[in-house]
């Protein structure tokens, strides 16, 4: 399975995913617009995520 260079690989989307959490939790509302993006960005990362396990799937299917 290859991807392109702009995509993260699958352990530094997770990794991502958790400082993004981290930062969500540790500014809570007063920085709503930094978390609103950085909610953003774990979505995006998690579309990419499940379609990776989506591709894993169906090769062993």
């Amino acid at each position: 399975m290859t991807h392109s260079p702009e995509t993260p690989s699958f352990l530094a989307a997770v990794k991502r995913i958790e400082t993004l959490t981290q930062e969500i939790r540790r500014d809570g509302l007063s920085a709503f617009e930094k978390a609103e993006a950085a909610y953003a960005e774990v979505q995006e990362l998690r579309a990419v995520l499940n379609a990776r396990i989506s591709e894993l799937r169906r090769r062993s299917a």
